[in-house]
């Protein structure tokens, strides 16, 4: 009887599988070669890789699991759809994270670099600054330079403890350094989807998506300053129609 293996750290996946099973999940993304299992019958842990190796991209075609349709997403919005028919594609196994509760991340983003222009055109201000300082000694031109460097370090410290993520239940997001709080709305309760364009922003690419639901009247969850925040709406309103296909 051939081994069967059980996925600890994945509690989707509830049941054993095969290593055929395990080659399919592996090519089409939903599982890493890295991650960890479990030989039901001797208990000895080996690695995904090690039991998949030369099976992915010719897995059996008697596998309990079959290969959906999903919908790839990169930071920046929808990448591509694929199907059943994509099966000369290349390895798929970091096509997706997941998060600690094992829900599959479609999106992840942060407020864009662009959304702070006036504190990245003072630290061009200040490199220049330290260029023109030269000749009047090196001690004013380091303090320019170091100047501008403090104004883009903050600047990066502020984009990068404001994390956007939508996966395939719910829309959140967290903010910041050492206590990350969050605020979460699941997509089957979101009532309204709202975009928000200036002018100027518009122009640079950059929107804001806000996200409500018949819960409260305010907005819930906002993601400020993105990139392509219509394709993020585009891929909400997906799930949410994926959503009431299952329920019916």
């Amino acid at each position: 009887m051939p081994s069967r293996y059980r996925l600890a750290e994945h509690p989707d996946f509830t049941e054993t599988l095969s290593r055929e099973d395990l080659a399919v999940l592996v090519e089409r993304g939903s599982l890493g070669r890295g991650e960890i299992c479990e030989d039901v019958e001797s208990g000895r842990s080996h690695t995904v890789g090690e039991l998949t190796q030369g099976r992915v991209g010719g897995s059996s075609g008697g596998s309990r699991i079959g290969r959906p349709a999903y919908v790839e997403i990169r930071a920046d919005g929808v990448r591509s759809e694929e199907s059943e028919e994509d099966d000369g594609e290349e390895d798929e196994e970091d096509r997706f994270l997941y998060t600690s509760s094992g829900e599959r991340i479609l999106y992840h983003g942060n407020p864009s670099w662009l959304s702070y222009s006036k504190a990245l055109f003072l630290a061009v201000l200040l490199t220049v600054s330290g260029a023109l300082a030269v000749p009047f000694g090196l001690r004013y031109a380091a303090l320019g330079f170091l100047c501008s460097s403090s104004v883009v370090l903050c600047v990066g410290i502020a984009r990068f403890s404001r994390d956007y993520f939508v996966t395939e239940d719910r829309v959140e997001v967290l903010w910041g350094l050492i206590g990350r709080s969050s605020k979460e709305v699941r997509i089957r309760d979101i009532r309204s989807i709202d975009v928000r364009e200036g002018w100027i922003t518009g122009l640079l690419g950059l929107g804001s998506v806000d996200f409500s639901s018949s819960a409260n009247a305010g907005i819930e969850v906002a993601f400020d300053h993105v990139r392509k925040a219509h394709r993020i709406k585009e891929l909400v309103r997906r799930l949410q129609r994926m959503n009431d296909g299952d329920d019916d």
